[in-house]
C-alpha cells in the first residue's frame, strides 16, 4: 500500500476523535531538511512528508512528527537518526537510522539497537491497525518481535 493511502486511512479513522493533518510539504523544504541534517530521506520518507508534514492524532497522544520540528530539534544527527513519530507529549518516540547505503530502520528510542522495521509504510500500517496499544498496534508489534 502506498504512503498516500496509509495516511489517507488513518484520517478517516481518527476523523471522529481527533485528528489534524498538516499541509504537504514542498520539495524545497525537504531539500532545506536534507541540507541541515546532512543526508538525504529515504524515498518513501519524502513521499510520506509530500503527502502531509506529519500529523496529530489525539488517540493514545500520538504524532508523526513535522520536518520544521526535527530540524529545531536536531536531535543526534551526527548519528544519521532522528524522532519520528512520539506518543504522549514525548513519553515514548520512534526514530529513524538512516544508512551510509542509504537504507533504514525505525527503532523505539529506549531499544535502538532493536529495530522494527526498514518499512515507513509497514511502521504507518501499525499504526493504522492498532494504534499505539491496541491489538496490532505498535506496543503489540514490539512485543511481538520481543522488544519490550
Amino acid at each position: 500500500m502506498k504512503i498516500n493511502q496509509i495516511v489517507n486511512l488513518i484520517q478517516q479513522k481518527h476523523q471522529d476523535n481527533g485528528f489534524e493533518i498538516n499541509a504537504p510539504a514542498k520539495l524545497s523544504d525537504i531539500a532545506n531538511f536534507e541540507t541541515q541534517m546532512g543526508f538525504s530521506l529515504p524515498t518513501d520518507f519524502k513521499e510520506f512528508y509530500l503527502t502531509c508534514n506529519g500529523f496529530g492524532c489525539n488517540e493514545d497522544i500520538f504524532n508523526m512528527i513535522p520536518l520544521s520540528e526535527i530540524m529545531q530539534e536536531n536531535r543526534n544527527n551526527a548519528d544519521n537518526w532522528f524522532y519520528i513519530a512520539e506518543y504522549m507529549v514525548y513519553s515514548d518516540m520512534w526514530g529513524v537510522r538512516i544508512e551510509s547505503n542509504g537504507e533504514y530502520e525505525i527503532f523505539i528510542d529506549e531499544h535502538k539497537d532493536k529495530p522494527l522495521t526498514s518499512s515507513l509504510s509497514e511502521f504507518l500500517q501499525r499504526f493504522l491497525k492498532g494504534n499505539v496499544f491496541d491489538k496490532g498496534g505498535l506496543y503489540d508489534w514490539q512485543n511481538e518481535l520481543g522488544i519490550i
